[in-house]
């Protein structure tokens, strides 16, 4: 299942690139998707330089990145790998313009003569980049995942220092409360009442789980919140939030 997940992935994002050719909204798309990776390849071969010039080399990957975008057609392989060569084409060049330009003599560490090592060091740099984009891709959703939450509890009055303030600090503790949690997404009723009325039944959550009203007062925020991840667009911030006995 991971493996063909990975490969519709790979599959929509070259259908992507073709698309982008003819819409300048879809290459922005992309090329906002791609900074972080074309942060981590100038980062890679440009740490030497002072920041004010890696921001040029970060301008040229961006160039060299739509130039990818503009070329790319099935028959290059997927796009990925191909932007990647592309990509670092143009970051390498750029460094030996600027080195010729400084009478300087530059010791590229990355070039290898032998053609097989090249093909593997290329694999792993493609591989690493992927990577890195990957986890720049997850940040990115992250840190939306985040805002649009705050967004959620902000209809109900809370904060996300409320949140900090409500978790609770024992593993027992965390166990009871991720049992309610469990409780209240199985009971279809309570669930309509707190989506529909944005309300927090605590005398029915009390009926089905057996817990005093005071202490389900004390879990209110924790749970609120964990419900609305649990049952929102949220996928992320879902895996922060355990929910089973075992806390």
């Amino acid at each position: 299942m991971f493996e063909q997940e990975k490969l519709e992935k790979v599959a929509g994002l070259d259908e992507r690139a073709i698309t982008a050719k003819d819409s300048a909204a879809e290459t922005e798309k992309l090329i906002i998707e791609f900074k972080p990776f074309l942060r981590s390849r100038v980062a890679r071969y440009c740490a030497r330089f002072d920041e004010h010039t890696r921001e040029d080399f970060f301008s040229s990957a961006m160039i060299a990145f739509h130039e990818a975008i503009q070329s790319y057609d099935g028959s290059k392989g997927h796009f990925f790998p191909f932007a990647d060569r592309v990509v670092c084409a143009r970051i390498i060049d750029h460094i030996r313009k600027l080195s010729r330009h400084e009478g300087k003599t530059v010791s590229m560490d990355w070039e290898d003569d032998d053609e097989g090592q090249q093909s593997a060091q290329g694999a792993a740099i493609s591989k690493i980049s992927m990577q890195d984009y990957n986890e720049g891709r997850r940040r990115e959703r992250l840190a939306e995942e985040i805002e649009h939450f705050k967004s959620d509890i902000g209809s109900w009055g809370l904060t996300m220092d409320d949140l900090v303030k409500g978790s609770p600090k024992h593993k027992e503790l965390r166990g009871t409360y991720n049992k309610i949690i469990s409780s209240v997404i199985a009971n279809a009723d309570i669930m309509q009442t707190i989506r529909l009325k944005k309300y927090f039944p605590i005398k029915s959550i009390s009926e089905i789980t057996g817990l005093p009203q005071k202490k389900l007062e004390r879990a209110r925020i924790y749970v609120l919140t964990a419900l609305i991840i649990k049952t929102g667009d949220y996928d992320l911030l879902s895996d922060y939030i355990k929910i089973g006995g075992d806390g």
